[in-house]
């Protein structure tokens, strides 16, 4: 896959769910041994792994790490592209001295780029984050 292909896939979506559920699914796989862990990552990862009980926990530590980042990352696309709804999300709304000001438009422009680049970041580091779960369980 080329590259600049990857954001308009549904890859990055169905990643992102999956790591939202992933930390509940780990508890979870506790008291059902990975049996829905294991359905959902068939269904959003297009993978069936091989987890179980010990190997769902285990990739707990990576999850809550990927939940940290790929949470930056997703909110830095969002607050970029809306540049200009900033102060109803309780941010500075002075574009006058912010990275392409000193026009509203000058300034969105800008930020429309940054959130453009972490859009196609994002988008990879979830494909890397994928990778390393499937190995940690036996994908």
């Amino acid at each position: 896959m080329r590259w600049w292909r990857l954001p308009f896939t549904g890859e990055p979506y169905r990643s992102t769910l999956f790591l939202l559920l992933s930390v509940p699914l780990a508890i979870w796989a506790l008291v059902d041994g990975g049996g829905a862990q294991r359905r959902v990552a068939k269904v959003l990862l297009a993978r069936e792994p091989a987890v179980s009980r010990v190997r769902g926990l285990a990739a707990v530590p990576l999850d809550l790490v990927a939940l940290v980042v790929v949470g930056y990352c997703w909110t830095g696309v969002l607050v970029n592209v809306v540049y200009p709804i900033r102060p109803l999300l309780g941010m500075s709304g002075e574009y006058r001295d912010s990275w392409g000001g000193p026009t509203l438009a000058g300034a969105w422009a800008v930020h429309v780029l940054g959130g453009l680049v972490f859009w196609f970041v994002v988008s990879w580091m979830l494909r890397g984050y994928v990778a390393l779960w499937r190995r940690i369980t036996g994908g």
